[in-house]
This record gives C-alpha cells, structure tokens and sequence, in this order.
C-alpha cells in the first residue's frame, strides 16, 4: 500500500518534469508607462558647507520620472479566502467577471447574462443564475433595487480603487 502511494508521487512529479523550470519569472512586466515631468524652480537648493558656513550656491529645477501602472487592476482581499473556497467553478467564474468589469470607484457590478455568456462561455442561462444566487448568499454581492442585472459589490471581497474615497 505504501509502495502504490509512493510510486503514485513519482508518477505526479514525472509529470511535472515536462515543464519548463526558471530561475527568475519568465513574465514581463506590461503596461508600465515612464511619465516625466519639472518641478517647480524654487524646489531645490544646493547647499555648500565652506567651514562653518552654509550657504546656497542656486536654486535649479529637477527633472523627475517616474514609472506609472497603466493596466488596470481590482484588489482582491485575502481575508476572504475560506469563504471564497467554497464557491463553486462557476461562481469564482462570475466573481473573476465582476472583478474584471466593475469600473473604478463603483460599487456596482453589471451581470448581463448575454454579456457573461460571451465573456465566459457558458451557454445556459439558469447557470449563470444559480452562480448569481450564489455570490449573493455568500455576501459577495447584494441586488441593487430597482434592476435586474446591476449588483452592489461587498468593497470587502474585491474592489476596483482606493476604498478610502467611499468615506
């Protein structure tokens, strides 16, 4: 018995040797942007020290870049991950749609069962409900009055912004 569970493992991690390994992530970076810009005049002063005195030899405006993030993303919180282990393929399907389409700073997703059929394959419609039911018993997203397809996200599961500005 032993012997078949050990020889199983082997046969897992024979498997996996079929794949490529890497010592740093084969995965670039995309959608990083280089912005550069002045600042004002008086920002910098170079100063000299000559003994005890210090003094300002000129003020020069400093030019600065930075890297900016131009992909857009929405925050998944970890706290929830138990609960969101529970959820079946199709539920996280539905969530990882919402997560992808919510817009920045809303607090509504749109679940168009015609717009989800396309954007994740799945043909029936009573599936796509039973998924929705889902997410909603589990607290993920609440049924906005007065719509049909539009859903109030729990800004606890995911979001897509700073959650400060909801304050």
């Amino acid at each position: 018995m032993t012997y078949i569970c050990f020889h199983f493992k082997i046969s897992q991690y024979e498997d996996m040797k079929k794949y490529e390994s890497y010592l740093h992530s084969p995965f670039r970076i995309i959608g990083l942007e280089e912005k550069h810009f002045l600042t004002k005049q008086n920002e910098e002063v170079w100063q000299l020290k000559d003994g005890d005195d210090l003094y300002a030899v000129r003020k020069i405006p400093k030019n600065k870049m930075s890297l900016t993030d131009t992909s857009a993303y929405t925050k998944l919180f970890t706290d929830n991950l138990k609960d969101l282990m529970k959820l079946s393929g199709t539920g996280l399907r539905l969530l990882v749609y919402g997560a992808c389409t919510i817009r920045p700073l809303s607090q509504t997703v749109v679940y168009h069962i015609p717009d989800i059929q396309i954007a994740t394959g799945i043909s029936s419609a009573n599936t796509i409900r039973t998924a929705v039911s889902e997410l909603i018993e589990a607290k993920i997203i609440a049924q906005k009055l007065g719509s049909n397809i539009e859903y109030w996200v729990n800004p606890n599961v995911f979001f897509n912004g700073n959650r400060l500005r909801l304050i």
